[in-house]
């Protein structure tokens, strides 16, 4: 190899390790604010209570219907307007399926404020949030959790609090091209009690170059190439 070849080389080696680092760089949302209603203030509606027929975006995935109290307006967050109402009751879960198809090596992290309500047992109530796939990409279909993530015990009562949850999950092989689904839940040692969340995040990693840094890579070793041969 001549002096030149061997530039040419290095130089698309660096360009290489840098367009894949920059395509890892960030996260993109997949839920949060107005996106897929992640703040549940779609339903612009003045009533307190709204159900998950009027609740965009999220449905009920538990034993119960359509009809089941979904959002209410008061105890409201820092934004002053819905939240998501949780119970124990396996009548009413919250499920969102995000339309985002996973690939290998996807990194996903969740965030929230959640405070406890009427009945909640602070020494052992916690909100669960679980990401999803199914056998067949529907949300109702055969479920193959990928992690549950657990709020912790309230440490303020009858106060909003915030998690952060990084990196809970990094997507395998046998993770990829289903369709990543969301849940919303309690756990509870007594079966009773309830709480709000608000402000639902999910970001996603990515660690695949983008279509036009793959185009970039292609036009580069390509130039190395016909060089390398003359």
């Amino acid at each position: 190899m001549n002096t030149q070849s061997f530039r040419i080389t290095t130089f698309c080696t660096l360009i290489v390790l840098t367009v894949t680092t920059c395509a890892s760089a960030g996260a993109d949302v997949l839920v949060g604010g107005s996106i897929l209603n992640g703040n549940f203030n779609a339903d612009t509606s003045t009533t307190d209570q709204r159900s998950f027929a009027d609740t965009p975006d999220w449905e009920n995935i538990g034993t119960g219907d359509q009809s089941q109290q979904a959002t209410r307006s008061n105890l409201s967050n820092t934004d002053g307007s819905r939240n998501a109402v949780l119970s124990h009751a396996t009548s009413r879960i919250f499920g969102l399926n995000t339309g985002y198809s996973i690939s290998e090596g996807d990194v996903f992290d969740i965030g929230y404020d959640w405070r406890d309500a009427s009945g909640w047992n602070d020494a052992a109530d916690q909100v669960q949030i679980s990401l999803f796939v199914t056998a067949d990409n529907m949300i109702g279909g055969t479920r193959m959790n990928l992690v549950q993530m657990l709020s912790g015990l309230s440490a303020t009562d009858a106060t909003y609090e915030t998690v952060d949850q990084n990196a809970v999950y990094t997507a395998v092989a046998g993770d990829a091209n289903k369709v990543l689904f969301v849940e919303i839940d309690t756990i509870s040692d007594d079966g009773a009690g309830f709480a709000r969340l608000d402000d639902f995040t999910l970001e996603v990693t990515s660690a695949v170059p983008e279509p036009s840094s793959i185009a970039v890579l292609g036009i580069l070793l390509g130039l190395a190439g016909v060089r390398r041969r003359r």
